[in-house]
């Protein structure tokens, strides 16, 4: 049986072995050399102070291990007596028979709550900036070399069975802003530490940032390898990420999945094939972050599946008030962007919100003082759609609704502040857009310039197809002063059906035919009435072929012929049914002052229902932007259209004055008919005293003149 006697013999040199190695290499290695060792190495090389609280040991059984105490690594001067860096124990177990066979295997690594600190004092000094290398200059790259790289060196010589990080705690603090970060309960898992196998890697962590505190509890697993070329990968990279705090409600999940890529020559940071996935939000593409010589360069190649906005407005407490409930719950699309220290560069834009297609780019340079350019083009979008819903008719009891208007206006921002700070932003651009709805008013082509800085906005040119006919405009906003931002708007609008554009503006239906238009105004930038009383400028208007509703001086003028034929008991001709005037022509232009319009040259050529006569009706009169109530005093001619086509008053229906007053819907025409009544017969008295010999038995004087007034 010489193997067995063979395997005893072995068996007591190896417990021979392993008995001298427990006994003497304890007694071999001082715990105040190591220690003393540990101390110098650390003032060298940071010029620190290295505490080590209690023995630092070296045991053999159960296995061969090295056992760290307490280490602390004092701060730097001026910050405080708290260790810069702190780790409460750690221990590292070998295996033996590697060890033996001169091969240095670690069968584990503990590191117990390793704690570091980082603070920037109020005067802006780290507490790591004297931990740095000095900047050196530039060499020139270093020859190729064929020698192998410490990864392949050292790949199945040197390995780390498991490392283990438990209670990690990191804490970052701005003094001078009170801004601070930290990353605690961080526990990191490393199996298999061989640098030229892959490393399966797990991490998890809580970030907390701001007051009040927000927090993201992270989860991390992949496997990581260095190459031969000094990079670092992350293959099957999954990370799953909690955010809590506010302004969210509850907790958001997300996971991040794709490969990773580090090297640390270049600095670079690459992620390839990207996912980002959450309830509202589902993305993919390509990142790269890397070190340029002012500051971080990112580059990213995104496409976003899907983004609901509504839902992650819900999580973060903000309830979107739009009139329809579905927006923005459906906003797809792509971008390719550039980051880095100076400026933020979208190169490309392309998205597809609630079934609008949308492109474009966008840059802004110098984060100080920010310089926006941009150009954006869309194939349609309503904006109805996103402004707040109609309040229902009659669903706010009397008083309520004016208190309501009162409240959101004292929680929003008022106009002018709106305005001074868009105006302060140096912002140019384009804005292009195939059909657009605001306000019930339906607008296609539109295409409008943006300009703003030192105070000032202006959006000049716009233009656009409206009802047929197409408007071109101008808006500037001097916001540079003290007072209230001035505001100044031209309109210049040819051949708009205005029936369409009154009813989606106002709701009203009170005009009808196609116009040319020309307003130049100033004011204050405000809303609503402040803005309309404070117009000054001109305005004139131009229609053909139209309807006044509401409004029909043919018709009332023939009511008070056909109340004066009643009583004298003549035959009535039939008047006009219809209460609107159908007009061939209407002109009318003048002056705005403090949001009234006061019209000087006021014409107009009604239609009558004697097709071979029709009103020239002119005058002068206002309209009032605010309450929308006119009062115009008019002067109605009859003209009779000849066959040739001309035109000539009728001399023998007298003009009759008109007075026109009211607000949409509740207009009154009334005839005065006094003045009419007194000059013709003045005029018919005069005529008589002239033709008629005396003595002649003539008919009696009033009845000459209601002929001469009504052309019997």
């Amino acid at each position: 049986m010489k193997w067995i006697r063979r395997l005893l013999v072995a068996l007591l040199v190896l417990v021979a072995v392993l008995g001298a190695t427990a006994v003497l290499l304890p007694r071999l290695v001082d715990s105040d050399t190591l220690r003393s060792m540990l101390i110098v190495a650390a003032r060298s090389h940071t010029g620190r102070e290295l505490t080590v609280d209690g023995d630092i040991r070296v045991a053999v059984l159960p296995r061969p291990a090295v056992v760290l105490p307490r280490l602390a690594l004092a701060d730097a001067d001026g910050f405080g007596p708290e260790p810069f860096a702190s780790l409460d124990g750690a221990r590292a177990n070998l295996r033996l028979w590697p060890l033996l066979r001169g091969r240095l295997q670690v069968a584990s690594v503990e590191v117990e709550r390793p704690q570091l600190r980082l603070t920037v004092d109020a005067a802006g000094r780290s507490n790591w900036g004297d931990l740095l290398p000095e900047p050196q200059a530039e060499a020139s790259p270093a020859p190729a070399s064929s020698e192998p790289g410490i990864a392949a060196s050292l790949a199945g010589r040197v390995g780390i069975g498991r490392m283990r990080v438990n209670g990690g705690d990191l804490l970052w603090t701005d003094r001078r802003s009170g801004r601070w970060a930290r990353v605690r309960d961080l526990d990191v898992a490393i199996s298999g530490l061989d640098p030229g196998r892959p490393i399966p890697l797990t991490a998890s962590a809580t970030l907390e940032t701001g007051d009040p505190v927000r927090s993201v509890q992270l989860d991390l697993e992949t496997d990581v390898q260095w190459s031969g070329e000094a990079l670092w990968h992350a293959r099957a990279l999954k990370l799953d990420a909690i955010v809590a705090g506010a302004p969210l409600r509850g907790q958001l999940p997300f996971r991040l999945t794709g490969e990773a890529s580090f090297d640390p020559a270049q600095s670079r940071l690459a992620l390839q094939d990207l996912t980002l996935a959450g309830d509202p939000l589902s993305l993919a593409g390509d990142l790269t972050v890397a070190q340029a010589g002012d500051g971080p360069v990112v580059g990213a190649q995104l496409r976003m599946q899907r983004l609901d906005v509504r839902a992650l407005a819900q999580q973060m407490g903000v309830e979107l008030a739009t009139a329809d409930a579905e927006v923005l719950r459906q906003i797809s699309g792509s971008l390719e962007l550039r980051a880095d220290a100076g400026q933020v560069n979208l190169a490309r834009m392309e998205l597809a919100v609630d079934g609008s297609q949308w492109r474009g780019s966008a840059r802004v340079r110098d984060f100080a003082q920010p310089a926006i350019r941009f150009e954006l083009e869309g194939d349609g979008l309503d904006l109805d759609r996103y402004l707040p819903p109609t309040p229902a008719s009659g669903s706010a009891k009397p008083g309520e609704a004016s208190e309501l208007a009162a409240s959101d206006v004292a929680v929003a921002a008022s106009p002018a502040d709106v305005l001074r700070r868009a105006a302060r932003h140096d912002v140019q651009g384009t804005v292009t857009v195939g059909s657009l709805k605001l306000r019930g008013i339906a607008t296609q082509n539109l295409s409008l310039q943006v300009r703003s800085g030192r105070g000032r906005l202006a959006l000049e040119p716009v233009s656009t197809a409206l009802y047929g006919g197409a408007l071109e405009a101008s808006a500037r906003v001097d916001a540079s002063g003290r007072g209230d931002p001035r505001l100044r708007l031209k309109l210049s609008a040819t051949d708009v059906s205005i029936a369409p554009l009154l009813l989606a503006l106002a709701d009203q239906d009170v005009l009808q035919g196609r116009f040319t238009a020309g307003v130049e105004v100033s004011g204050i930038a405000a809303t609503g009435d402040a803005l309309l009383r404070s117009l000054n400028g001109t305005a004139r208007l131009n229609g053909t072929d139209g309807v006044l509703k509401g409004i029909n001086p043919d018709r009332s003028i023939c009511q008070a012929r056909a109340a004066i034929d009643a009583a004298r008991g003549r035959e009535v001709e039939p008047c006009d049914p219809s209460p609107d005037a159908r007009f061939s022509v209407l002109r009318m232009s003048g002056p705005i002052k403090a949001g009234v319009w006061r019209s000087e040259d006021l014409m107009v050529e009604q239609v009558r229902f004697r097709p071979d006569r029709f009103y020239r009706i002119t005058g002068t009169g206002t309209l009032d932007l605010v309450s929308t109530e006119i009062d115009y005093r008019l002067r109605a001619a009859s003209v009779r259209r000849g066959a040739d086509g001309a035109s000539q008053e009728d001399v023998r229906e007298a003009p009759v004055p008109l007075r026109v007053r009211g607000r949409p819907g509740a207009f009154t025409v009334q005839p005065e008919l006094k003045d009419v009544l007194r000059d013709e017969a003045l005029r018919r008295l005069q005529e008589k005293l002239e033709s008629t010999p005396d003595g002649d038995d003539e008919e009696a004087p009033a009845k000459q003149l209601l002929r001469g007034l009504f052309g019997r």
